[in-house]
């Protein structure tokens, strides 16, 4: 499957603890979308009004992460939310969803109302994320994996250094690492290369500073390590199976 892709629109993680996973988002810092509904959504301010930045957690019986592509035109199936602010004004969001391809788990997406995931209520957070910059994927061959998803998006790919690899349809890149790349960028974390390959391991989220976010992670008691340039990094443990990058933008 070819589309014309013109972002990485959000990240769709399913949970088999779906309650449980978006209690320890909260205790991270993030505000989601009000409970009750699914998905629930960490929100941010996009760069483009018409694009959406943000994470959906799903219920599912098994856990599994996707990337969400955003596309202009697409036929696929429609699906409608609808949640209520603070105030009590319901919030009514359309999105139609496309087939899911590969090599890495993906799907075109397409908003009806892509301003759904911009209350100003659901994107400030506690701990001062401003935006989804980058996922990060690890692949047995980034180069193979990236060239095959650059076709499918049709993308531009560029290598970062050996044993990395980026794809990029928009403003939010994709990072694919091979497994000793990736073990050694995140060394602070002890991290273990996946067994199932190719797969989506974390994302890179930017913070307005860094400090507040380490004073919130210690009083919630998430362990977490600092890294260059002050990056806060939480282990996929801590956040239900995603690697948490914080990168301070001041």
């Amino acid at each position: 499957m070819k589309i014309s892709a013109r972002d990485i629109d959000h990240l769709s993680v399913s949970h088999t603890d779906f309650e449980g996973i978006a209690t320890r988002l909260e205790q991270l810092g993030f505000k989601l979308t009000p409970e009750g509904v699914e998905p629930r959504c960490i929100c941010f301010q996009p760069d483009r009004d018409d694009i959406p930045n943000y994470i959906e957690l799903l219920a599912g019986d098994t856990t599994r992460i996707a990337l969400a592509l955003n596309v202009e035109e697409l036929d696929g199936e429609e699906r409608t939310h609808a949640w209520e602010t603070e105030d009590g004004f319901e919030v009514d969001a359309g999105v139609v969803v496309g087939e899911t391809g590969g090599p890495l788990p993906w799907f075109p997406v397409k908003h009806e109302t892509p301003d759904a995931f911009m209350e100003p209520e659901w994107i400030v957070h506690p701990n001062g994320a401003l935006g989804l910059m980058a996922i990060h994927a690890v692949a047995e061959n980034p180069r193979e994996t990236a060239k095959a998803l650059k076709a499918a998006w049709n993308g531009k790919v560029e290598e970062i250094f050996d044993g990395c690899m980026m794809v990029k349809a928009g403003s939010v890149e994709l990072l694919i690492w091979s497994p000793l790349a990736y073990q050694l960028e995140y060394k602070a974390l002890e991290v273990m290369a996946p067994t199932e390959l190719p797969v989506v391991v974390g994302a890179a989220i930017a913070i307005e500073r860094s400090r507040p976010l380490q004073a919130l992670l210690r009083a919630n008691n998430i362990a977490f390590q600092l890294t260059e340039g002050d990056r806060v990094l939480v282990a996929a443990e801590q956040s239900g199976g995603l690697m948490l990058e914080f990168m301070p933008q001041t």
